[in-house]
């Protein structure tokens, strides 16, 4: 009768060990890549508020460069198309000009949307004669 050989040495991973050890990898990579798709988002919100920001600003100095007199009380809304990342998007700017005597108001507000969610900005500024 022959023995089987004795092999004292399994010194190899079986295939049980080396699909768990994939399984936590993936698990891994896939908690990261939502921690990549978090921040690009954040980041894209964050770039959208910024482009906003010189809207309203690009926008408030075209007012408060004009003469005081051509400043009459009136309200204003437009669209202004900025690219972001390759893509076209739209800012509603509604602008208002309040007179009080000698001085007047100015008011920028610029709205987008993200996601289905709305935000806006706001300009104040005061002009005196």
């Amino acid at each position: 009768m022959a023995l089987a050989p004795s092999y004292k040495n399994n010194g190899g991973f079986t295939l049980v060990e080396v699909m768990v050890a994939m399984i936590i990898m993936v698990v891994g990579m896939f908690g990261l890549l939502e921690a990549v798709n978090v921040a690009m988002e954040h980041n894209l919100r964050n770039h959208m508020r910024d482009e906003a920001i010189y809207v309203g600003e690009s926008v408030m100095n075209d007012l408060r460069g004009k003469p005081f007199d051509k400043l009459s009380s009136s309200y204003s809304t437009r669209s202004v198309p900025s690219k972001l990342r390759g893509v076209v998007k739209n800012y509603s700017v509604d602008s208002t000009t309040i007179g009080m005597g000698d001085s007047k108001q100015l008011q920028v507000i610029v709205r987008w949307t993200y996601k289905n969610r709305g935000f806006q900005n706001q300009v104040v500024s005061v002009r005196s004669q």
